[in-house]
């Protein structure tokens, strides 16, 4: 019987100079990026201890104000901490031509938009679900 998988046959690819110039610079990049992400993750959390002592004085429930953006910073840490990787391993790869940092690095970097990606799918299913609604309201307000 045939395997419906095909096993992977070792493949040796080798970067020039140009390449190496590429991943050095979008390492840099990706560094900057996860950096100022976590610096808004902390923001975030910041909004919610803010949100839970303003919540007590303005009255109302304070764990309807909070679970959002606590929700958000907690789903935003992910990709953020794969480009966070991805730049560390890439580093790694460059300055010691280490191919399984840079194999690691591919691995974090493919993690950070398979995240991405199935957060687009998500969000556009909800803009989906929404419009559908919406319109079903305005043909029951028709009637």
């Amino acid at each position: 019987m045939e395997e419906l998988t095909p096993t992977p046959t070792p493949i040796s690819l080798k970067l020039n100079i140009d390449g190496i110039l590429h991943l050095r610079e979008t390492r840099r990049w990706t560094n900057f990026m996860a950096i100022m992400g976590f610096i808004f993750i902390g923001l975030m959390l910041a909004g919610v201890v803010g949100a839970f002592f303003v919540s007590q004085f303005v009255g109302g429930n304070r764990y309807l104000s909070i679970i959002p953006l606590l929700l958000l910073s907690v789903l935003y840490y992910f990709p953020i901490r794969y480009l966070w990787n991805f730049s560390k391993h890439s580093k790694l790869a460059i300055e010691h031509s280490d191919s399984n940092a840079l194999e690691l690095a591919m691995k974090y970097l493919k993690m950070h938009y398979r995240f991405m990606g199935i957060m687009v799918i998500v969000i556009l299913a909800i803009y989906v679900m929404i419009a559908a609604f919406g319109l079903l309201a305005l043909g029951m307000a028709g009637l």
